[in-house]
């Protein structure tokens, strides 16, 4: 029963979702007007209000998903499917069917355990890879491919390869679609071909995440866990549509989903799945692929390497050091090898044969630049010379235009491809530094604005991409603002480099399909919750805070309501991919871009709820549960 699991808040909890009232709501201004506040009565009244409806949802959440007491006691149910003497003779023959199915799916060899689960969310996502078939290109991986093929794009000379985009992803995709020329005399016939192979690859690496989650988890708690899991992956239409495109994002999934798994398990194990060398080899070349797909993978898989050794070994295995220090020792070597690899022997490998032009630093200004365009639009006449011209010398838009170009969800009108003068950064930052001091308010509100997309539930109906926004066309439109939900491309974007080569043949009908089937989740209430964006980058991470700030009932209690004792590690994917999107130059969804940014959550949080509610069986725990059971004889 859930009420038997159903506690009223800790003081904690109380105050986090007190505060995640508060971040809504600001973020909610941000997101509709660019600015956090006024902190008025109506400010405090809609804080209160959305912490009121966190706490209630959240608390029938920590219901649903706290494991029942092993050792509470069971109703005894009779064979005729009666329970205490009521009869329940439906209950009692779907649970046989389940039984039944169940039985049969077991008795499968391995594989197919794996196959047959995988071929039924294929089905399931069918009528979507059908309408969107042959795929979706994207803007960016078209100038990707024009580059393979030898056609100018960024900027940079014809037969470069730029390195704005991971280098590898241009591998990948030029070299699909050479294939395509080489076989079928025609490049799209290679794209189409990898597109329909990724989603199976999807498909199959989901369902593992499934199977893996109820191999783990306590018995009966682990399988239903799975069923949810996979219920999810099958019919919410977010995976086959994004599946369907062809861009370094869905790329880096197919080798982020089972290096997810692999960090799990590697926390799940206290470190010692690494003495397994097919273990310790596949997961390291999992880890480079996932640092080399995507430029916050890179960061996101070497932090998140760095943090394994940090896991907690058990107590058995604390009496014996030598053990403990070498599964340490090969958590470092990973990482290191990792971030080697990755960040070295790669890059020089590639820079000469396939002519890598490297680009400057300038996305890491791209949170700064934004910040300085915030204080020129509040402050023209507060900057120095020196400072006007350290800003001019690295940005190609000058300070004096930046207030008109000023779009506070988009740093691009700002902030381009390439800095004027990389060499004055350090002058620049020091300017910027200096600025800050002086005016902090229009920072913090330039930060807010740029970054509210991942924690407000409403945004500005103004969707312009190509020039800056007023404050004051902002403040007009605001009493039409709509929710902050997912957006995806779904249309070919098709780049001027990709046009210079043979028409990408398209299938506008079928995308118009499946535009409406999103659309009809987004409008259809309880389903539309799920397409919300701070659902997935803020609600349900704040989520599982407020379940670990659960305080135990006593030491040692496994008490309904007490929060599962997880190793720490389990959540480093989880922090460092949330910390990866606030460098990002959008996150309001003015067009599909924000949106391919925070599409990993859509796994990751999923996968760590479900580790949460089946209450995965760790070897530190078995051991100390022997300890216990020597020590009592």
């Amino acid at each position: 029963m859930i009420v038997g699991r159903f506690r009223s808040p800790s003081a904690v909890q109380a105050a986090i979702c007190l505060v995640c009232g508060a971040i809504v709501t600001a973020a909610d201004n941000a997101a509709t007007l660019a600015t956090v506040g006024p902190f008025d009565l109506s400010f405090a009244g809609r804080t209160i209000l959305v912490a009121l409806v966190l706490l209630v949802v959240f608390l029938l959440g920590e219901a649903l998903t706290t494991p029942p007491d092993p050792d509470a006691p069971r109703t005894v149910q009779r064979r005729d499917g009666g329970r205490d003497g009521r009869p329940a003779n439906l209950a009692a023959a779907l649970r046989h069917a389940a039984s039944a199915v169940a039985e049969r799916y077991h008795a499968l060899p391995p594989v197919w355990r794996l196959v047959v689960p995988a071929l039924l969310m294929l089905l399931c996502w069918s009528p979507i890879i059908v309408m969107m078939h042959p795929g979706t290109i994207w803007y960016d991986t078209g100038d990707q491919i024009a580059q393979w093929y030898g056609i100018e794009a960024y900027g940079q000379p014809a037969g470069s390869i730029s390195s704005h985009h991971p280098v590898l992803d241009t591998i990948v995709f030029g070299s699909l679609a050479r294939l395509g020329d080489a076989l079928a005399g025609d490049y799209q016939a290679g794209i189409a071909a990898y597109i329909l192979a990724q989603c199976v690859i999807m498909a199959l690496e989901l369902t593992g995440v499934c199977r893996y989650v109820a191999r783990v988890g306590r018995p009966g708690a682990g399988r239903a866990a799975g069923i949810a899991l996979f219920a999810f992956f099958a019919l919410f239409p977010a995976f086959p549509i994004f599946m369907m495109s062809i861009v370094k994002d869905s790329l880096h999934l197919l080798a982020f989903v089972p290096w997810l798994v692999m960090v799990a398990e590697t926390a799940r194990t206290r470190l010692t799945a690494l003495r397994s060398p097919r273990f310790a080899i596949g997961f390291v070349a999992l880890s480079i692929l996932t640092a080399l797909t995507t430029m916050t993978g890179l960061y996101v898989t070497v932090l998140t390497l760095c943090c394994l050794p940090l896991t907690r070994i058990g107590s058995a295995a604390r009496r014996h050091d030598g053990p403990a220090r070498a599964d340490r020792l090969r958590a470092v070597s990973c990482a290191a090898v990792t971030a080697i690899i990755a960040m070295i022997v790669f890059p020089a490998a590639v820079r000469g044969p396939l002519h890598v032009v490297r680009e400057d630093q300038n996305q890491l200004l791209v949170v700064p630049m934004q910040m300085t365009a915030r204080y020129a639009l509040d402050h023209p006449d507060d900057v120095t010379d020196a400072e006007r011209a350290a800003i001019d010398r690295v940005n190609h838009v000058p300070f004096e235009d930046m207030a008109s170009r000023y779009n506070p969800y988009l740093a691009d009108p700002i902030i381009q491809y390439s800095l004027r003068d990389p060499t004055g950064v350090g002058d620049y930052l020091r300017a910027w530094a200096s600025m800050g001091l002086r005016h902090p308010d229009s920072y913090i509100q330039a930060f807010a604005a740029l970054e509210s997309g991942w924690f407000a539930l409403r945004r500005t109906p103004l969707n312009v991409t190509d020039r800056g926004i007023g404050l004051d066309e902002l403040a007009q439109a605001a009493p039409r603002a709509t929710a902050n939900r997912i957006w995806f491309q779904i249309a070919n974007a098709i780049s001027p480099p990709f046009s210079r080569m043979p028409a990408y043949r398209s299938n506008p009908d079928g995308q118009a399909r499946a535009y409406a089937l999103w659309g009809f989740w987004q409008s259809t209430p309880v389903l539309n919750v799920l397409t919300l964006t701070a659902l997935w980058t803020f609600i349900m991470p704040m989520f599982l805070l407020f379940r670990l700030a659960r305080p135990r009932t006593s030491k040692g209690s496994r008490a309904p309501g007490t929060r599962t004792a997880l190793p720490a590690v389990y959540a480093a994917p989880l922090v460092w991919s949330l910390l990866s999107l606030l460098p990002n130059a959008i996150s309001v969804p003015l067009k599909p871009t924000a949106s391919r940014y925070m599409l990993w959550a859509l796994v990751v949080i999923p996968f760590t709820l479900a580790l949460c509610a089946c209450a995965p069986n760790t070897p530190n725990a078995s051991h100390r549960k022997q300890e216990k059971e020597g020590n009592a004889r």
